[in-house]
């Protein structure tokens, strides 16, 4: 047990040091909002894997593996949100441009400030849509704990680890950015930053819906042959009750 909980996170060490849009958004958050947003935002990443774990414990990632339509709907709006997150991201860096009239008088930090809570769900949310996270551990869980059950709280212990090490990296992350957030307050600066993590998140959200289009666009044909191979089953068990057996022939 000892042991498949260390391989495991070794595994979770190396997925939380991919660079993806978690990271991107708990970058923006401090870049924008400072040090304590960009740890907010990283609460509510973390806690996605908690959540996870669990239903892959419950049983819930076995069935979005085993139905793409339900999984693809899932991602098409996590990459929906992504380009909202993107959209807003563009909004910010166009506001600092137009408010950019002197760089050395302009105000070192941005006039708005965004609660606590939306950096906490803004991380939970995009976290949370994304189904491949409950596919990972539904691929790990039963190669690492071979013969042994899975439970929910086996799940939920494996995303608490995920999450531990997610919050240390991310927690470097906000407090890197939050240094740096000093020396690159001019609005000239956020808004070209704004405009990189934009750009990201774009990116991260045309990609997951890409992936979304595949599945569902996978998922039809796979249906229809289903149902194709359904009817050639019931035809030939009708074939079987009407074909004449060799006594019949005999009798009449």
């Amino acid at each position: 047990m000892d042991r498949a909980l260390a391989a495991f996170a070794g595994i979770a060490v190396v997925v939380v040091l991919m660079p993806g849009a978690d990271t991107v958004l708990v970058l923006n958050a401090s870049l924008r909002d400072g040090t304590r947003a960009g740890i907010v935002t990283a609460t509510g990443v973390v806690c996605g894997p908690v959540l996870w774990g669990a239903l892959a414990g419950l049983g819930v990632a076995v069935i979005l593996g085993r139905n793409p339509l339900a999984s693809g709907l899932i991602a098409a709006a996590g990459g929906i949100y992504l380009c909202h997150l993107a959209i807003r991201s563009f909004a910010a860096a166009r506001a600092s441009w137009r408010t950019a009239v002197d760089i050395d008088t302009a105000p070192p930090h941005p006039p708005r400030h965004r609660a606590a809570v939306t950096h906490f769900l803004t991380g939970l949310t995009t976290n949370v849509l994304n189904p491949k996270i409950g596919v990972f551990y539904l691929s790990v869980m039963p190669a690492l704990f071979i013969g042994r059950p899975v439970t929910v709280w086996l799940g939920a212990l494996l995303g608490l680890i995920h999450a531990t090490v997610g919050i240390v990296f991310l927690t470097g992350v906000s407090v890197m950015s939050g240094l740096a957030r000093r020396r690159l307050s001019r609005p000239h600066n956020r808004a070209f930053l704004e405009s990189i993590c934009g750009l990201c998140l774009l990116g991260f959200g045309v990609f997951a819906l890409g992936q979304a289009s595949a599945a569902v666009a996978g998922a039809a044909p796979a249906r229809e042959q289903s149902v194709v191979f359904g009817l050639d089953d019931r035809q030939a068990q009708r074939g079987t009750h009407l074909d004449p057996q060799p006594g019949d022939a005999r009798r009449t």
